[in-house]
């Protein structure tokens, strides 16, 4: 029997503690969602391997390495699904520390699984037009086209309403993005005029203040436009994986290719740092030719 039950939480006591700071952080629903079941997931692999409840300050980041090893030999999860595992048992260990429930987190310093290059799937500029123009679902439509003009996340354009989009002046207001932030994206002169163009002929009348609102819902899912997308690439002969983040992933990658400074993407996409924004830097061996090709000492 444990000695000092009262100085740390079980798991599965901490989790709600958890869930309401990461409310209280402005976290989006969609991003809490995410980490409660990743949280959950590793408290039930605990609980069986312990085969009784764990304590907070048990755990060890020993135990975390045997999680990783788990999803990815026994459940045949991809390296960027346990990274996401990670970050999400690595937000929880930082809120145990601020609530003083632990004194350090153990994952401080845990490395990431390495994400091979061939699973960073992104699209070319043809791609991404093939897909949207097979989209028949008028709403949809003008959802993924502005997802692949904006890079905004699939969650942002949910929550988008009928104030954040500008038409006058021509720019998007995200407001309460991952991590609780705000941000204003600029227009191109093609969304904006094909977003003027949806309102006028295509969004359905309804009460809703959602911009993007389906007539029997007043909103639009993440799962629905993941399937629409799946269709529209079936239907345009697309072999590739595409999921709406692919679509944020290509919007940065084309950004990349056409020059564009990566702090303007940083600021475009949302993100805290350059090290995120990174990922999307792909280098094709064709630039490596040229960029020597250029030396002429």
């Amino acid at each position: 029997m444990r000695q000092t039950e009262t100085a740390s939480l079980l798991l599965n006591q901490a989790i709600p503690v958890f869930e309401e700071w990461l409310s209280m952080r402005g976290m989006s629903g969609e991003t809490m969602r995410g980490y409660l079941v990743d949280i959950n997931q590793f408290n039930r692999w605990m609980t069986s391997k312990s085969n009784s409840p764990v304590f907070v300050d048990e755990i060890t980041a020993r135990h975390v390495e045997e999680f990783v090893s788990y999803l990815a030999n026994e459940r045949g999860c991809k390296p960027r699904t346990v990274n996401r595992k990670i970050n999400a048992l690595s937000t929880f260990f930082q809120c145990m520390k601020k609530k003083k429930i632990l004194s350090e987190n153990p994952l401080e310093d845990f490395e990431r699984v390495k994400v091979p290059d061939s699973e960073r799937i992104y699209l070319s500029r043809e791609e991404v037009e093939a897909i949207i123009q097979a989209i028949d679902h008028p709403v949809l439509h003008y959802f993924a086209m502005t997802m692949a003009y904006t890079g905004l996340r699939v969650s942002e354009c949910i929550n988008l309403t009928l104030h954040d989009v500008n038409l006058e002046d021509g720019y998007i207001q995200v407001i309460n993005g991952k991590g609780g932030k705000n941000r204003t994206v600029p227009m191109s002169d093609r969304l904006k005029s094909k977003l003027q163009e949806y309102l006028k002929f295509h969004r359905p009348k309804t009460d809703s203040l959602f911009f993007f609102a389906l007539k029997k819902t007043g909103t639009v899912s993440d799962q629905y436009v993941n399937r629409v997308l799946k269709e529209a690439c079936k239907k345009a002969g697309i072999t590739k994986h595409v999921t709406s983040h692919i679509l944020r992933h290509s919007f940065a990658s084309y950004l990349v290719k056409k020059d564009t400074h990566v702090a303007v993407i940083q600021r475009l996409l949302g993100h805290a740092s350059v090290k995120t924004t990174s990922v999307y830097l792909h280098v094709h061996p064709n630039d490596l030719k040229e960029a020597v090709n250029q030396i002429d000492f």
